[in-house]
Order: C-alpha cells, then structure tokens, then sequence
C-alpha cells in the first residue's frame, strides 16, 4: 500500500507516535526532550501523519487561525530514512489543503536554516531576519493559498 496522509486528534495513538518521531527529529538533536514540553495546547491544533506500510513516517501539525485567515505550519517532521521521498511536500500539500478548505488564506511557519530551502520549492518565501528559536536559527516564511 502506497503513503497515506491522515489526519489525527491528540487522543488517537498515531499521535503518540507522532510524538517519538518528532522528539527524534526536532528535539534530541538540541538535547531537549518533547516530554518535558506542555503539550496541552495542541489539543486545539490540527495534526497529520504519513503512514506507509503501518509505519509513521512524517507528521506535521497546523495551528489553525493563528491569525485572522492565516494558519501557522509546525512542528514538521519526516524520519531520517525517508528524505527526499517527497513525504514532506505530501504532508505540506494535505495541511494546505485543509487550510484553503477552512477559509485560511495564508500559512506561516519558522524555518530551521537548514530547511529554508525545502520550503521555498513548496512556494513559501522568506518573510523575516533570521532570529533564534531553541537555540537555531530561523526565519518567518508564509505561502498565500489560492
């Protein structure tokens, strides 16, 4: 069976698994532990998996109406094995999908520098100066949605 894209709720355990990958991918690597974060408000969030062969190999999360029309991308992730499979972009293309079919016009997200240019090939452009978040740098990107 080919990747599927799915959308979650924190309650589900696809979530949970969600959580490993992305304490793997975004937290370990600064020593920092997703565990010891409050979680409470991604209960509000939209959540999505890519799950292929009954394996969790992405997920990305949206905060929707972050601001008026706009949704904010976090939180993305894909395990080390699978990159450049295109699961990330599968995983942007079902969050922008579900913003455009929820009256958001816009996405906006904070980059790692590594990832700057994943996301410009998905359409997003710089928006900021670089700054420091979790002790790497960053910037401001957003995509207006047609």
């Amino acid at each position: 069976m080919g990747p599927v894209v799915h959308q979650i709720g924190t309650k589900s355990p696809l979530y949970e698994k969600s959580l490993v990958i992305r304490n793997d991918v975004l937290r370990k690597p600064l020593n920092l532990n997703i565990y010891d974060e409050d979680l409470s408000d991604e209960e509000d969030q939209i959540h999505f998996v890519l799950e292929k062969d009954n394996q969790i190999l992405g997920t990305v999360s949206l905060v929707a109406n972050y601001k008026k029309n706009t949704g904010k991308l976090r939180q993305m992730a894909t395990i080390a094995e699978v990159r450049g499979d295109g699961y990330g972009r599968m995983l942007v293309q079902k969050l922008e999908k579900y913003a455009v079919n929820n009256e958001m016009k816009t996405v906006v997200l904070h980059a790692r520098h590594y990832a700057i240019g994943f996301y410009q090939k998905m359409g997003y452009t710089i928006s900021s100066e670089t700054f420091e978040e979790v002790g790497i740098k960053h910037v401001v990107m957003q995509k207006e949605l047609h």
